[in-house]
């Protein structure tokens, strides 16, 4: 997320989170609770097992393991600390875990390892300076662990202590990339890439963060809703590059007065939304006015620009913060239609008769504006998930898939994964060389010999991955091949035992954030039944009387797994989340742009033609100010809906702006013009709430043998879009072959004022 947001009120101690990352350790554990709740379920079966081979006693310790999970999951949710709460309990599971050991008949510094779990727990929850220092806590714990458990079977057998420690300490560097990935993934996901502002998404986050908070305690927001003067104007007139100038330079001025700690979202096209914690209504109102001046200080390219504003605060023991917004929004329209560049409030006796009243009545209070119904919400909220739904589908799937990846989106995925990854795999695998380096006078080294070419060839495909055209089957490859190298290991080492099967784990960790679920599910497996198997064919005496011995490994390799594939899958969520628009489920103008060099790559065929169909809403900007923003976004909806449906496999849709989309498709101007027809009329197809829309189309396309460059067809589309407003909106206009030269901005805007 931007910095204004990611930082909220930091302590100078490196041992308090600040309220993002506490938001972030928060979304980790619910995430992670998946994870836990298949870990439990695997105790299950394992447990009688376990308890035939360490003893009845050990019970008493895993009941207590599941209780503190049960008081965590009825703490958290009103803590305002939760992050304490959850190293409480991972604590909490070390000691249950240790004296589980104490108390086994036999083999029990066999079962050491299990204390990597609670490390691993801790690398993909909390940020990395935590990490790294309950990591150190608990290699400190392990140690101490194995003296009090067994101190004289630790110095007859030191490995025993060298091989669980090596793999939790090879572990914990990949957990923490990983983790960084996933942020980045976030912090993508939630910054509009035009403006830099936060945007939707994000705002949707921070509200439900606040209703969260507010079950804990009483919380005062303060909301600034905000809106340009005529935007829409600039935008028919004088095309999309000026208004992206216009909209970028409106949010630097917007987040100069606002400062680094309090966050700017961008709510649609160009509304704008500020959330301020404990503020009051004049407090509020009192930052809106320094908005308002700061935006129409000073022209932008001699071109002057305001902005309306409607403000509300409230407790929100009272009210939810989505009714404070709405009480906002409601003001925002009172002052467009009291005539505009103002601040109109909505007080609290405003808000406590809004919150009265039903929805009609609430549409009727709000003079001209019309809403949709709580039955209209639900039905547009479940046609949107489909749309995303759908269109995450063609961002993931919408190339060559097999049964590892969905498609190019997965790859990309898997590329920039891996490439993290190599960049700690050296020292993280390091640990455990240095730990079976330190065992060879009790193991001998023979067990390394079989993995060193594997390791090598591992990594020689991470370092080459951006040249592999399918990298899913030669990630597998080599890490099988790794994994079969530990299995040869086990079989000719010269004392096969247990602890041994610890060393199948620090691959896993890496491969189950790569891939995606299916790619998991067979990696846990093949691990699981080499792990069995190499147990079985090393120490057949052992295993065949004592089963129990694997499953301490089985369950660190299940627990691994399922831990670090939680951030891979959140990291995948949020980067689609990227790439694909919630509101219409089109894709993004961040996907637009990773998508440009693969298009401008494959229109270097001969014969290849690409053309690109700009076009947007007839009087959208009028639509939102008379109807609200509720019925704006069922319009933009319905658009995305109508667009999708009349887009095949190839034909990719982008929203970019506001009402502004962008279809790119590989064909010649005639088929092109013939798609732009087929979506206009779906266009005017559509009624929302009763309301007709219909859109204007600017069509341009390479011209034989010509390479394809985006900004000049996209120019000379956006240049026919407005053609056809200009000619009587409701039509497709088609650009001439000869790119007309672009405008300064500087121009163009003093040609609108």
């Amino acid at each position: 997320m931007a910095a204004a947001d990611d930082q909220g009120v930091k302590s100078r101690s490196v041992f308090k989170l600040d309220s993002t990352e506490r938001a972030r350790t928060v979304d980790f554990a619910r995430r992670l609770r998946s994870a836990r709740n298949a870990a439990l379920i695997a105790l299950v079966p394992a447990t009688p097992i376990a308890a035939a081979t360490y003893g009845p006693l050990i019970l008493p310790f895993i009941a207590a393991i599941v209780l503190g999970f049960a008081v965590l999951g009825r703490v958290m949710p009103t803590s305002r600390r939760p992050e304490l709460a959850l190293v409480a309990v991972l604590v909490w599971c070390q000691l249950c875990l240790t004296g589980m050991l104490k108390v086994g008949e036999l083999y029990q510094l066999d079962a050491l390892g299990l204390l990597i779990l609670p490390a691993m727990a801790a690398c993909a929850l909390f940020p990395r300076r935590w990490m790294l220092s309950f990591t150190a806590w608990s290699a400190l714990v392990m140690i101490g662990a194995a003296f009090f458990v067994d101190a004289e079977g630790l110095r007859e057998m030191p490995p025993k202590l060298f091989i669980p420690l090596g793999v939790m300490l090879c572990i914990a560097l990949p957990a923490a990339m990983i983790r960084q990935l996933d942020i980045e993934s976030r912090d993508t996901a939630m910054v509009d890439p035009l403006t830099g502002a936060l945007n939707r998404y994000a705002l949707e986050a921070r509200v439900a963060e606040l209703t969260a908070q507010a079950h804990v305690l009483p919380l005062r927001v303060g909301v600034v809703m905000a809106d340009l003067d005529h935007f829409k104007q600039i935008n028919d007139a004088f095309g999309h590059d000026a208004g992206d100038v216009v909209l970028g330079e409106v949010v630097r001025r917007m987040r100069a007065v606002l400062g680094p700690l309090t966050p700017l979202y961008r709510a649609g096209g160009e509304e704008f939304a500020v959330l301020m914690a404990g503020a009051e209504e004049d407090e509020v109102r009192a930052v809106a006015e320094r908005l308002r001046d700061a935006v129409g200080a000073e022209p932008i390219g001699d071109h002057h620009v305001t902005m309306s504003f409607g403000v509300a605060a409230a407790t929100l023991d009272h009210f939810p913060v989505a009714r404070i917004i709405e009480i906002a929004d409601d003001a925002l329209y009172r002052a467009k239609r009291g005539g505009r560049d103002q601040v109109a409030c909505g007080t609290v006796s405003h808000i406590s008769v809004l919150a009265e009243l039903g929805d009609a009545q609430l549409a009727a209070a709000s003079g001209s504006e019309r809403r949709l119904s709580a039955a209209d919400h639900a039905a547009v909220a479940e046609a949107a998930d489909v749309l995303t739904s759908a269109a995450t589908s063609v961002a993931l799937g919408h190339d060559q898939g097999n049964w590892l990846v969905r498609g190019d989106f997965e790859r990309d995925h898997m590329r920039t994964t891996a490439k993290a990854l190599s960049r700690t795999h050296h020292g993280a695998l390091g640990f455990v060389g240095l730990a079976l380096a330190a065992s060879i006078p009790w193991i001998g080294w023979a067990l390394m010999v079989p993995a060193v070419p594997m390791l090598i060839a591992y990594h020689a495909v991470e370092r080459l991955i951006d040249r592999i055209k399918r990298p899913e089957y030669w990630l597998g490859a080599t890490w099988l091949g790794v994994q079969l190298a530990i299995f040869a290991g086990a079989l000719i080492v010269e004392v096969g035992e247990p602890y041994l099967l610890m060393l199948f784990a620090p691959m896993l960790s890496g491969m189950t954030a790569v891939f995606a679920t299916r790619g998991v599910q067979v990696n846990m497996t093949m691990t699981a039944v080499l792990m069995v198997l190499g147990g079985a064919f090393a120490r057949p005496d052992l295993v065949t009387g004592s089963p129990g011995l694997v499953i301490p490994p089985l369950l660190v390799l299940v627990g691994i797994a399922l831990m670090s594939s939680v951030p891979g899958r959140s990291a995948i969520e949020f980067r689609t989340k990227a790439v694909v628009d919630p509101l219409t489920g089109l894709l993004t103008r961040a996907a637009l742009q990773s998508r440009l060099a693969e298009i401008g790559h494959e229109s270097q065929e001969a014969g290849s033609r690409v053309s690109v169909i700009a076009f947007d809403v007839d009087h959208f900007k009028g639509l939102n100010d008379t109807h609200g923003h509720a019925v704006g976004d069922a319009v933009l909806r319905a658009v995305g809906t109508a667009t999708r449906s009349n887009l095949h496999a190839l034909e990719w849709g982008f929203r970019i702006g506001g009402d502004e989309f962008i279809v790119v498709v590989p064909c010649d101007r005639d088929d092109a013009s013939r798609l732009a027809e087929r979506l206009r009329a779906a266009l005017a197809d559509v009624d929302v709430d009763d309301i007709h829309i219909t859109g204007s189309f600017g069509v341009a396309a390479t011209a034989s043998g010509e390479s394809f460059d985006y900004d000049a067809v996209a120019r000379r589309a956006d240049a026919a879009l407005y053609e056809a407003k200009r000619a009587g909106r409701n039509r497709v206009a088609v650009a001439t072959d000869v790119a007309p030269e672009p405008a300064p901005v500087a121009t163009v805007l003093r040609g609108a004022a």
